[in-house]
């Protein structure tokens, strides 16, 4: 059932433009921005093109803090741990080569592309599982390869791209410390869909982009380090961590996006939010079944986020897309992304696309 006392869903999905004409189920590929998202941008802009240096100044020496004290708040971290970058691909870049001395590293065949590779550049003595037959990366399998291979460094997403499998995150951090092991977490498919909160799963190393389930768009993200995390790096490489990967300007544009998207996710609550893409996914599951359309991952609400893979191929893709059916082909078949401004019309239209001849 859909929980009680929920937030006037119907007003805020009327805030994003983009599910006007489609049913966009596709937010794990990219959110949609919000009007009022998009009305704060432009607003900002006008401000950098009237002011200029001014207000560079106040990004520089108060915005960047102000926001990074958002996302903080947002994932129960610490701000002075929190840095802001344009994605976490870019800060992943610069974050590898200062973890070199801790030089064996446990990554997840197929797991994103853009965690895996800054390892393999830097050199590091990389070893791999692969998730079970499902999709799913059961707690014991990583225990037992963790246990046998004795990595240093634990890197994986919390929401594998191509198969929507959830990690526990608990549980990750506390296998993972139990071996004296850091955590490195890409929260890129589950930030803003499912709750984070470091005080309860305190990951080592926590990252993401913003323009996926934040609904921030491009040019935006994060690193949050723990204090073992950021004393360590700073005692092995002689530098502050923090200071290094804050190098450099950022898009003032972006921010501003990164600040709103986030302070209405916090204003519907992050429960709230979640509960309402546990309804939508259930309700999904229960009409793609009754309509018989093969759910190859996703229903199990335990590990899963906001994405169900359906089979299909490019020819079942192309039939969704012509009566505005918006998603994409991932790992083996249709990947769907459901967000908190979808509607139980929209799984309707979702069911009906995947059934069109």
């Amino acid at each position: 059932m859909q929980p009680s006392n929920t937030p006037d869903w119907k007003a805020i999905r009327s805030e994003y433009p983009g599910l006007e004409g489609n049913t966009f189920v596709d937010t794990s590929s990219c959110g949609l921005v919000a009007r009022s998202t998009a009305a704060a941008a432009n607003a900002e802009q006008e401000r950098l093109m009237r002011e200029g240096s001014e207000r560079y100044f106040h990004w520089h020496v108060n915005g960047r803090a102000e926001t990074g004290g958002i996302v903080a708040a947002h994932i129960g971290g610490a701000t002075a741990n929190t840095v802001l970058l344009q994605s976490f691909t870019s800060g992943m870049t610069r974050l590898a080569p200062m973890l070199k001395h801790r030089k064996k590293v446990l990554l997840v065949d197929g797991d994103y592309p853009t965690l895996h590779a800054p390892f393999k550049w830097n050199g590091f003595e990389v070893v791999t599982i692969k998730p079970a037959v499902d999709g799913s990366i059961p707690m014991d399998l990583l225990a037992a390869a963790i246990e046998r291979e004795k990595p240093q460094l634990v890197a994986i997403s919390h929401v594998q791209w191509q198969s929507g499998f959830m990690v526990d995150l608990h549980a990750l951090t506390e296998l993972c410390r139990s071996h004296s092991a850091w955590s490195v977490v890409d929260i890129t498919q589950s930030w803003c869909s499912t709750p984070i909160d470091l005080r309860n799963a305190p990951v080592d190393i926590l990252g993401a982009s913003g323009y996926k389930w934040p609904l921030a768009g491009f040019g935006n993200g994060f690193f949050h380090l723990s204090e073992t995390v950021r004393a360590e790096l700073t005692e092995r490489n002689h530098f502050d961590p923090i200071a290094a990967l804050a190098e450099g300007h950022l898009d003032p544009v972006a921010l501003v996006r990164l600040s709103d998207a986030l302070q209405r996710s916090t204003s519907i609550g992050v429960e709230a939010v979640a509960q309402r893409v546990r309804h939508l996914c259930d309700y999904a599951v229960e009409r793609l079944q009754k309509a018989d359309v093969r759910i190859l991952n996703g229903t199990d609400p335990t590990t899963r986020s906001g994405i169900l893979i359906l089979e299909g191929d490019e020819k079942r893709l192309a039939k969704m897309r012509e009566v505005g059916v918006l998603a994409q082909l991932r790992g083996a078949g249709i990947r769907i992304g459901i967000h908190f401004y979808n509607d139980e019309e929209d799984v309707e239209r979702l069911v009906a696309g995947m059934c069109r001849k």
